[in-house]
């Protein structure tokens, strides 16, 4: 036989065999590769093949333009919990955002916090939540009507099942220039309050000048503000009648405190400390001084009290229509004796008591129209009459404080118009009410007098140094005092 081995053959051909076989299964392994490479779907893990654009000048080769960008986001069952959380809290969602209402609303004439927020589109629990949290910070029983009040309400842009209305993010309101409250939701769906309150710059200032227009107005170009004219006008209301005494030339001088903010705005005033006015007669000058007793008054430099018995004038904003004396009736059409002082005014308009008393009667009287008459101390009484109506609570035998509204302007009775018809009695006797020279409400006692002549020179030091109240100037900056209550109802 030849050298021909028919087992070596065989075995030759199993390897080949085996050869062919492995080559086309990776072959087979590779085309299924590309397919599912290429014609799957972008999905989770899936990458986009990339898009040809032009040719590139470098290479002369299909250039890879830039790929769409396309967010990648897989939900997963942990990363949807940590958004729902996101979503119910408020905090940074990257699937869901949240969009942001804010909304200005103000308190109305008997209207709550919890009816504001309700109004805004607030859900009721988180309404009982968030007002149950202010509490510790801010009473609510004390906000009050005209109050600004602004709320965030916060709601998810993607629906989530019974988290797609709106959230009450929190609210926010300013009840005095230098105190802010916040109410802002937690993690755990309650609400926690905060308290900013500004510490400003405190300094004294004084404005002082001469009247060429009005008490007012040249006031308020020496540096006083509104309120502080007001309280001027207060302290002097029992010696001066600012509506018909007040004359060109005369001088006033007001020392008071003024709180200033880092830019040196004013962001509101304190107290007056010293008072000062020179019309006709003699200069009058007053001094705050609080007395052992813890009362706080102004008093001149010999410790008696601005405060009269009596004010000069019961109204505010009213022309002297008719004098006290002998005129002719403007009704009867007959001379007579007019045992008052009339005062024009619009229907309406307050009346206050002129001193503190107890109403002796409240009711109709005759051609007096709606009468008050009110006893006072010193054998002093006074009556108001023609009045469109009583105040709350003025009746026969009640007790008046001295610049109580009492009752408002009208034209009831034998009148002509609207007009406030004023008497005072002495020990029976009708007397003119305008030239009255009556008693202070109280003088110092000896043993407070030194207390007060070192109180009233220590204002004297602070009027001559104090600067003047119309220049601005730069003051440190105010501070941010931060006071947190507890995080409320959970």
């Amino acid at each position: 036989m030849s050298g021909f081995d028919v087992r070596s053959l065989d075995e030759v051909r199993r390897r080949s065999a085996a050869i062919i076989a492995s080559i086309s299964l990776a072959v087979v392994l590779l085309i299924a590769l590309v397919v599912s490479r290429v014609g799957g779907e972008p999905g989770a893990g899936a990458v986009e093949p990339p898009i040809l654009g032009e040719l590139s000048a470098e290479t002369n080769e299909p250039a890879v333009a830039a790929a769409r960008v396309e967010p990648e986001y897989r939900i997963t069952p942990t990363d949807e919990l940590r958004d729902l959380e996101h979503a119910a809290f408020y905090t940074d969602c990257v699937a869901c955002p949240l969009d942001t209402q804010t909304i200005v609303a103000t308190v109305p004439s008997g209207g709550t916090l919890a009816g504001v927020l309700s109004d805004a589109g607030a859900p009721g629990g988180d309404v009982a939540r968030a007002v149950s949290a202010l509490d510790p910070v801010f009473e609510v029983r004390r906000l009050r009507a005209g109050q600004d009040i602004t709320v965030y309400l916060q709601t998810p842009r993607v629906a989530v099942e019974d988290e797609s209305g709106p959230r009450l993010a929190g609210f926010s309101f300013r009840p005095a220039i230098d105190r802010s409250i916040t109410v802002s939701r937690l993690e755990d769906g309650g609400y926690r309050a905060r308290e900013m309150t500004a510490e400003f710059e405190r300094e004294l200032v004084r404005s002082s000048g001469s009247i060429t227009t009005s008490l007012y107005v040249d006031a308020l170009a020496a540096g006083a503000t509104d309120r502080i004219v007001v309280e001027l006008a207060g302290v002097l209301a029992y010696a001066v009648d600012f509506q018909r005494s007040i004359r060109e030339g005369d001088r006033f001088d007001v020392v008071f405190e003024r709180f200033l903010d880092s830019d040196g705005n004013v962001m509101r005033t304190g107290d007056i400390l010293y008072v000062m006015y020179a019309g006709r007669g003699d200069p009058l000058e007053y001094f705050r001084y609080e007395s052992a007793d813890g009362e706080i008054a102004y008093y001149n430099a010999d410790g008696e009290s601005a405060r009269r018995l009596l004010m000069m004038t019961p109204i505010n904003g009213a022309r002297l229509s008719s004098h006290y004396g002998m005129r002719r009736h403007p009704v009867l059409g007959y001379n007579r004796l007019h045992r008052g002082t009339d005062f024009a005014a619009p229907r309406g308009t307050p009346i206050f008591a002129a001193g503190y008393g107890v109403v002796e009667r409240a009711d109709r009287f005759g051609s007096f129209g709606n009468y008050i008459r009110i006893r006072h101390s010193n054998g002093f009484q006074t009556a108001y009459a023609h009045l469109n109506g009583f105040a709350r609570g003025v009746t026969r035998g009640a007790r008046v404080q001295q610049g109580q509204v009492i009752g408002y302007v009208g034209t009831t009775g034998r009148s002509t118009g609207p007009h406030l018809h004023y008497e005072v009695h002495h020990n029976g006797q009708a007397v003119n009410p305008m030239s009255l020279d009556l008693p202070t409400g109280r003088t110092l006692e000896d043993d407070e007098i030194e207390a007060f002549q070192s109180e009233r020179d220590r204002i004297v030091t602070i009027r001559n140094s104090s600067r003047n109240a119309a220049e601005v100037g730069n003051t440190p900056a105010s501070r941010i005092v931060f006071a947190e209550g507890n995080e409320g109802a959970q």
